[in-house]
This record gives C-alpha cells, sequence and structure tokens, in this order.
C-alpha cells in the first residue's frame, strides 16, 4: 500500500490553482458526492469556491490523480453586534478509492495549522454526527446549542435542517471575550444563497 509520505501536498490559494487542479477538484467532488454533475471533458468548471470567500486549497496528489482535498474559507461574520474574523473548513474529500491511508487526516490536520495560524477570530465547520469523532481528534469540538444558517433568505441552506454537527473553535482573545454569544445562538453567516460550511 502506498503511504502518504510518498505523495505530493500543496497549500495554494484556490484563486492561484491551475485550470487542470480545478477540474480535478470538480471530478474529486463527483466521486465523492455522485449527486454533484462532473464537467465533461472541454466544460468550462464551475468554481468550486467563491471568489468572495478568498479560499485556501490544500490537496493531494499521487502521480497525476487528485486523491484527498480540503479547503478553508474566509469571511466575516456580524454576530451578537459584533464583527468576527471567520476560518471555515470546507469541501473535505478524498476519493473513495483510497481512503483509510490518512489522506483525509493529512489535509486535516494541515488546514487546522493553517487557520490556527490565521487572523481569525473564529474556525467553523459542519459535518454529519459520525465524523464527528474524526473532526474531534483534529482539535474540532462539536458544540451543541449552536445552529448554523447561510443567510436569513428563504431557502438558505441550515445545519438544523441538513442534521449537521456544528464544530466551532475561538481562535482569539476578541472571540473568546465575546465567548457567550456563541451559546445556544444560531450564526448567520451572510453567505450567497446555495452556499453553506
Amino acid at each position: 500500500m502506498s503511504t502518504v509520505s510518498s505523495d505530493l501536498l500543496s497549500i495554494l490559494p484556490y484563486r492561484q490553482t491551475s485550470g487542470q487542479v480545478r477540474r480535478d477538484i470538480a471530478l474529486l467532488m463527483h466521486r465523492v458526492w455522485p449527486d454533484q454533475s462532473a464537467p465533461s471533458q472541454g466544460e468550462t468548471v464551475p468554481e468550486e469556491h467563491d471568489p468572495a470567500l478568498d479560499a485556501l486549497s490544500c490537496f493531494i496528489y499521487r502521480g497525476n490523480r487528485l486523491l484527498s482535498y480540503a479547503a478553508v474559507l474566509n469571511f466575516t461574520l456580524s454576530h451578537a453586534g459584533q464583527t468576527f474574523r471567520v476560518a471555515a473548513l470546507s469541501c473535505v474529500a478524498t476519493d473513495p478509492a483510497y481512503q483509510k491511508q490518512g489522506l483525509s487526516s493529512l489535509v486535516v490536520s494541515t488546514v487546522t495549522r493553517c487557520i490556527e495560524n490565521s487572523h481569525a477570530d473564529i474556525g467553523l465547520f459542519t459535518c454529519d454526527p459520525p465524523l464527528a469523532s474524526f473532526y474531534a481528534k483534529a482539535g474540532w469540538p462539536a458544540v451543541s446549542g449552536v445552529a448554523v444558517i447561510g443567510s436569513h433568505d428563504t431557502g438558505a441552506l441550515s445545519s438544523t435542517e441538513l442534521g449537521k454537527v456544528v464544530l466551532l473553535r475561538m481562535l482569539s482573545e476578541h472571540a473568546s471575550d465575546h465567548a457567550a454569544a456563541f451559546a445556544n445562538t444560531t450564526l448567520a453567516l451572510g453567505l450567497p444563497l446555495g452556499q453553506f460550511v
């Protein structure tokens, strides 16, 4: 079995990735979540991340095959009369044929370090309940009593409706000083309709 050490891990702002890498990301998302449409040959690849979210991409290639991916989305959250810089995990995916090799752990730990070394006040993510223990090992505690909605718009995605667990980290003194505002609350992310973390 190949090991993670023989793979090429890269970290790059999404806007600086090549067209081929973006196509590979879209194809990986389709392999992991087949309900997402895969781009056909020659078709323009839709952007995986809204440019306004200044995504940071972390990906692992083995040869010319993209095996694992994770991103960090950056945006500002207005909550309880305060403004917080958010760094959110997004699009964590590993090719189903290459799972159980530590690839997801590697990309998640890498982007987690990027988040910890950024200027973010808050780290945020949502996941399916069975995955919460995996993210807890990477330093992402699940919190109860907190819901996340994409926005206040009708039809916005919601952690409650999607059955997601909310993972939240206070990263700065500013966030810690206002930690009480993040108990038993709903966080409206102000994202465009259809976008979520």
